[in-house]
């Protein structure tokens, strides 16, 4: 069973964010929460609050309930319904989403929002409170504000991008006397007021002499600014924001900066998953939760496990078929997925395993399966190998065929698959060439909360999805004739607004074309 402790009972106020949680707490209702931040100690402990929250958003509050995945892979091609499977996993694969459906809830990352909201207004105030001036120097502090920014940032990101429009919140909730109901703002106002101007402070703000992995970094905001951009199809930003990734530096000493001009740039193919199992020593490694046993239990993930503990989705049945089938030298498909275990419940890609002399290419084998629920997990937020990915694309929409092609096969050598070269049918056009990047990510960024955004971002939803959904619905006992596929609807790429977050405000109107 998962856990998630939290650092104090200021951080369980701060977590709400709505007013009939913070009516709840008395004792804390009655006194200001500036009374708390007084010190280096306190934006510490709200610092690692902010972080613990995200981790929940993205990790789940209880077993199965890992919302990476769920938000950034479940609704694709990459999982289908397992035996463990409920209503809300059967609306995701049919594309039938309703307002009732666990995931459509946006609450848990206003909570986080909140967090950072408080941070950025207070960390001015504890440092001028500081009795010693050591603890909250100028540095420091930028460093901790920046952190805030880009949390904020990120986590609007996620509404944006699963919810279209939404509330704009950039100060802390903390009287409970005004009126929570707020209005949503249009998705663009979201990027060009809250977004980007944050990712930007935050990265004039940020400590550029070391680069963490389990907090955001210099590198972190960079990545998440050339996903913001790619998202927003504006590619000469998206180039010049993995261009600013190149030059910060990495997590090991041995290699001072990304550099990320070359495939020695990214982690070695003999040792791939080191940047899944041990990223503080991975090259390629940027940002990535820090999920410890010991505090928080077992991770539970579904469809993210290196043991047969029912999940309710499991790997896609044509995913898991045709990426051995059609690629037997990739030496991502043993590393990533256990392909001798039909019920397709082992994608054990974050758990340490063992290989066969000749590295990745030969024999996999994962730890005993009771490993899987008493290790730490670090699941990855972001990586030099999704930037080169995402950078081919950008190479590929401004018309520069050949530097696409460039980082495209750096991914694909390291993988052992043969690279294309510019006269391949395959890569004729931009579109193919488009497709076949997005096959790549695919491949290898399998389990990472990638596929469904990417599919959203290129419009490849309908193309991919519709014959998917289609296979889908036959086997869940619809007629073959009145099987329809994904549909046309673009407007369900979006979540419906759960019906809790509708009741808690009533100025929000449901995403068309779901109902209440």
């Amino acid at each position: 069973m998962k856990k998630i402790l939290t650092i104090s009972s200021l951080v369980l106020v701060m977590l709400c964010g709505c007013k009939k949680s913070f009516l709840e707490e008395q004792p804390l209702a009655a006194v200001s929460i500036s009374q708390f931040y007084k010190s280096a100690k306190d934006i510490t402990a709200a610092m690692a609050g902010m972080y613990g929250s995200f981790q929940g958003n993205m990790m789940g509050e209880k077993q199965f309930y890992n919302r990476m995945t769920y938000w950034g892979e479940a609704r694709s091609d990459n999982y289908e319904r397992g035996g463990n499977s409920g209503n809300k996993e059967n609306e995701m694969q049919l594309n039938s989403l309703t307002a009732g459906n666990d995931w459509s809830d946006w609450t848990p990352l206003y909570r986080t929002i909140g967090l950072a909201n408080l941070l950025i207004k207070y960390i001015p105030q504890a440092a001028e409170l500081e009795v010693n001036k050591s603890l909250v120097t100028p540095a420091i502090n930028n460093n901790n504000m920046a952190q805030a920014l880009a949390m904020r940032a990120i986590c609007y990101f996620y509404i944006v991008r699963n919810w279209g429009d939404a509330v704009i919140r950039t100060e802390p909730y903390e009287d409970i006397s005004i009126d929570a109901a707020v209005a949503r703002s249009p998705k663009d106002q979201v990027f060009d007021k809250v977004i980007i101007p944050d990712l930007t402070q935050a990265y004039a703000l940020i400590d550029k002499s070391s680069n963490p992995t389990f907090t955001i970094s210099e590198a972190a905001i960079c990545a998440i600014m050339n996903d913001v951009y790619m998202w927003r199809k504006d590619y000469p930003n998206a180039i010049k924001w993995f261009q600013n990734l190149a030059k910060a530096k990495t997590p090991v000493a041995t290699k001072a900066s990304y550099g990320a001009t070359a495939i020695t740039d990214l982690q070695p193919q003999a040792t791939w998953n080191a940047m899944f199992v041990s990223p503080t020593t991975s090259v390629e490694a940027i940002w990535a939760i820090n999920w410890n046993f010991a505090t928080n239990a077992c991770a539970c993930m579904a469809g993210v496990s290196a043991s047969p503990n029912n999940t309710p989705i499991i790997i896609d049945l044509n995913f898991f078929t045709n990426w051995p089938l059609t690629n037997p030298t990739d030496i991502r498909v043993k590393a990533t997925m256990d392909i001798t275990k039909k019920e397709r419940d082992r994608m054990w890609k974050y758990y340490a395993g063992q290989y066969g002399p000749t590295g990745v290419a030969g024999p996999y084998t994962v730890a005993a399966a009771d490993m899987a629920t008493t290790v730490n997990v670090y699941p990855v937020m972001y990586r030099l190998g999704d930037q080169y990915l995402l950078y081919a694309e950008a190479l590929n929409k401004t018309g520069d065929k050949t530097n696409s092609l460039k980082y495209l096969n750096f991914i694909r050598t390291r993988a052992g698959l043969p690279a294309y070269l510019a006269t391949d049918p395959a890569v004729a056009t931009p579109d193919l060439l488009e497709d076949v990047i997005l096959q790549e990510r695919q491949w290898e960024l399998f389990g990472e909360g990638k596929r469904w955004f990417d599919l959203v971002r290129t419009d490849h939803v309908i193309k991919i999805m519709d014959p998917v959904v289609k296979r889908r619905q036959i086997l869940a006992g619809i007629d073959p004739a009145a099987a329809t596929g994904w549909g046309t609807d673009l407007r369900k790429y979006l979540w419906p607004l759960n019906r809790t977050v509708l009741n808690s405000n009533k100025l929000l109107v449901q995403n068309p074309p779901y109902s209440d």
